[in-house]
């Protein structure tokens, strides 16, 4: 949590993406995309898994590391977009002792959480390099994406045929 690490355990080693997204290591199209196996879009969380503010709590060294509140983040142009008001979430950021260090990963919590599209979707045997926090892009003529970048959040592979099946979500 103090770094915004993605960690993923590959059953051979463990992979940590720290920060930004990489750039996208596979790229593909609508063409790409195996269409006789099942699809999935889901283009909105539910409103319990939304949010439009964060708030958190760390030890604060000025204080004797006693916790502290940090100052809410919100999302002003989200929470009038968002027909339920303000919902926030709560982190605790035990090993995050600097307010500046809390500012940067509520800011960065409360932008990723406004990314709502995640597919489900097979591709080819040539997307066998596509790892765990990967990212891909995708360029979709039926979806409107121009080199959309998403993370790889999941991966399962027809050992048969070689076809990987990929769960995405949008950077």
């Amino acid at each position: 949590k103090a770094c915004s690490a993605t960690i993923a355990d590959m059953g051979y080693a463990w992979t940590i993406t720290v920060g930004a997204p990489g750039l996208p290591v596979y790229s593909f199209t609508d063409d790409d995309v195996i269409v006789s196996k099942s699809q999935t879009l889901d283009p909105f969380p539910s409103l319990s898994e939304t949010y439009n503010a964060v708030s958190a709590r760390y030890p604060a060294p000025k204080d004797l590391y006693e916790t502290r509140e940090a100052p809410l983040r919100t999302n002003g142009s989200a929470e009038a977009s968002d027909a339920f008001g303000r919902r926030t979430a709560s982190l605790t950021l035990p090993a995050a002792p600097y307010g500046g260090q809390v500012q940067r990963l509520t800011r960065a919590w409360l932008n990723d959480e406004r990314r709502f599209i995640r597919h489900i979707l097979n591709l080819p045997p040539d997307a066998s390099a596509v790892e765990l926090t990967d990212t891909m892009d995708w360029t979709s003529g039926r979806n409107g994406y121009q080199n959309k970048v998403f993370s790889v959040s999941e991966i399962s592979e027809d050992v048969r045929t070689g076809i990987r099946q990929f769960s995405t979500r949008e950077r």
